[in-house]
């Protein structure tokens, strides 16, 4: 059998890209890296980068719905609706039975409320990955970000039960979530 170099590194490339997501998932330290390497990792497993000024324009904004356009040009409609549901169907009710509290809601500064999605933070996460990736979010902004959200979502782990909750502008996710969201990315790999 012949060994195929092109193989080779992508699979190296991979293992880096897999590490610096578990050092995330781990310590919550979102430590420097290549946003060209996390490109090429992600277009192993289907993303494309070749989409148009409007696209890539969006993948700046920072809400999910002003981001979608890019979303869906870089990875197709269905791989992110699949990542939703994965969220929604799959990996909240299963984090929530198996902690047994529920996720945090996002909190709505203009109205003292808090609203029913616990997804955001975990859409986030995808969303500022690829922004990154496609050379559209600095690295200093992906880490900030990204930091906050795990901090803030291990505080949410980390606190009684029914403890007051110090709302944050960046919705969180559970500090092991960037390696589940990894494993769900990773699967579409071609």
């Amino acid at each position: 059998m012949t060994e195929n170099p092109e193989l080779d590194s992508i699979e190296k490339k991979i293992a880096v890209v897999e590490n610096w997501i578990g050092k995330i998932t781990a310590e919550g330290v979102v430590d420097q890296i290549d946003p060209s390497l996390v490109r090429e990792v992600l277009e192993s497993f289907g993303a494309n980068f070749e989409i148009s000024e409007e696209e890539r324009l969006s993948l700046r904004r920072y809400s999910n719905l002003n981001r979608r356009l890019g979303m869906d040009a870089t990875w197709g409609t269905d791989q992110v609706n699949e990542y939703k549901r994965w969220l929604i169907d799959e990996y909240i009710p299963q984090y929530e039975r198996r902690t047994g509290r529920e996720l945090p809601t996002l909190y709505d500064g203009k109205t003292d409320k808090f609203d029913n999605i616990k997804h955001s933070g975990m859409l986030q996460f995808f969303g500022e990955l690829t922004a990154f990736a496609a050379g559209e979010k600095s690295f200093a902004d992906y880490q900030r970000l990204t930091e906050d959200r795990v901090r803030k979502g291990k505080e949410w782990q980390e606190r009684e039960l029914n403890a007051p909750y110090e709302p944050s502008p960046h919705a969180p996710f559970p500090p092991e979530f960037p390696q589940e969201a990894w494993g769900k990315i990773k699967s579409w790999r071609r």
